[in-house]
């Protein structure tokens, strides 16, 4: 329910809502915490995160089926895309998890594009990426690929064959996977597979 009592805006949540209403403007849906981050110069995803909470509340944003929107804008009517279920990953302490699903989810075509058929979707278990706003039950977008750049969230195999989500890092010929949550250690790895490279996470509420 959006909030009638709309509230005056500082000069940067005045920033914030324009480029949040150019951004679906242009390309038909919501932008993703990191787009709007480099859109407005801002380094911080949690500072941003911060900007839309405010303008929630000040009933200039509302928040429908986990997407971001224009308070009384329209909601673009989107194509979908059906993407096969891969069971749950672990976003926590690797375990030997990797359940084949036959079933199937709806997505935004937009959010798969020129790669239908070559992704597949994970269900989260485990809090370690909560940091990069990916958290326990949440669903993750996964490409299929055996290769990703350093600094990209992957599925990966470890050495032990468990299975595990985390942040790629590559530095001075080492491989490490990253959480996205201080509570959990890096881990170092002397061989690697990739599953896959995370495009993007989907939330029900």
């Amino acid at each position: 329910m959006v909030n009638k009592l709309r509230k005056g805006l500082t000069e940067r949540q005045k920033k914030v809502l324009s480029a949040i209403k150019k951004f679906i403007l242009e390309n038909g849906y919501s932008p993703t915490i990191r787009q709007l981050g480099e859109t407005l110069s801002i380094a911080n995803p949690s500072a941003v995160f911060k900007h839309i909470l405010s303008l929630e509340k000040k009933g200039y944003l509302e928040r429908v089926k986990g997407e971001v929107r224009l308070a009384g804008f329209p909601a673009p009517v989107e194509s979908q895309s059906r993407v096969p279920l891969v069971g749950l990953v672990p976003a926590g302490r690797p375990k030997e998890v990797f359940d084949v699903s036959d079933e199937a989810m709806e997505v935004p075509e937009w959010m798969v594009g020129r790669k239908e058929g070559n992704v597949f979707c994970i269900h989260v278990d485990g809090k370690s990426m909560v940091d990069a706003y990916i958290d326990d039950g949440d669903w993750v977008l996964v490409e299929r690929t055996n290769s990703a750049n350093s600094g990209e969230m992957v599925v990966t195999h470890l050495d032990d064959g468990s299975v595990t989500l985390k942040r790629l890092r590559m530095k001075d010929g080492d491989v490490f996977l990253i959480p996205e949550n201080p509570e959990f250690e890096p881990i170092k790895v002397k061989e690697l597979k990739i599953l896959g490279r995370v495009i993007g996470v989907l939330r029900k509420y």
